[in-house]
């Protein structure tokens, strides 16, 4: 019995986790590919190839290191999203506990620009402690406006400038509204 070539197919049958072939298995250990239907039969390679992809992974000691590693990318996503995007790589990586380098390539990877303005739109107004009593005046509608128009007037916003340029369009719109109700009521 070849037991060299039995072995070897084995490897190659679970290895390609079944998707190869008896004729492809049988060239490589220079085998009949009925023999190697046999081996399969005789050893059930078929459960054993079940058994190994139901047993779940061991965790090695890398595992621990993308764990924390997660838990770093989560820390420093929260701080630059609470900072507004305003830190640096190299002040977010001392708080997260990872190299400077590593924060650029997450921000790249993950758009860390794109999720900071996202977060900006989807916080309501209670959210940012808006005073909508003190936005209500005229002036302060004329203020807001005047932020708006110089962001606009750049030819390029970084990510908490857009962010900024959402909340004071909301702001104004809230200050806005407001004031007609008021103008309303004392119109009444």
């Amino acid at each position: 019995m070849k037991r060299k070539e039995k072995s070897q197919a084995e490897k190659m049958f679970l290895k390609a986790k079944g998707k190869i072939t008896n004729r492809e298995i049988a060239k490589a250990v220079e085998v009949n590919a009925l023999t190697v239907g046999r081996w399969k039969r005789e050893d059930k390679w078929a459960d054993k190839l079940k058994s190994i992809e139901q047993t779940p992974a061991k965790p090695t000691a890398g595992d621990k290191v993308v764990v924390r590693k997660k838990a770093a990318h989560d820390k420093a996503l929260q701080i630059y999203i609470n900072a507004g995007g305003n830190i640096t790589n190299k002040d977010l990586a001392k708080r997260a506990g990872v190299s400077a380098h590593t924060i650029s390539k997450w921000k790249e990877m993950d758009e860390w620009e794109k999720r900071l303005a996202q977060e900006a739109t989807v916080r309501p107004a209670e959210e940012r402690e808006v005073d909508i009593g003190k936005l209500v005046a005229p002036d302060q509608i004329v203020q807001i406006n005047r932020r708006i128009d110089n962001l606009l007037s750049r030819e390029y916003l970084t990510a908490s400038e857009v962010a900024d340029l959402a909340i004071a369009k909301s702001d104004l719109l809230e200050a806005i509204l407001t004031y007609v109700d008021i103008v309303r009521e004392v119109g009444d």
